[in-house]
């Protein structure tokens, strides 16, 4: 039972980490793609 759990938990852990780093990769992307729009129509004094 003991080892059933430790893989349970280890699994879960694996889940949300790579969860967690997609969403965060996917919302840098966006944040890059808006920031590099805004840069393109910039005008420079």
């Amino acid at each position: 039972m003991e080892l059933y759990q430790t893989i349970l938990v280890a699994a879960a852990t694996v889940f949300c980490s790579a969860f967690g780093a997609g969403i965060a990769m996917k919302t840098d992307i966006v944040w890059i793609k808006n920031k590099l729009k805004r840069n393109d129509t910039r005008i420079y004094v």
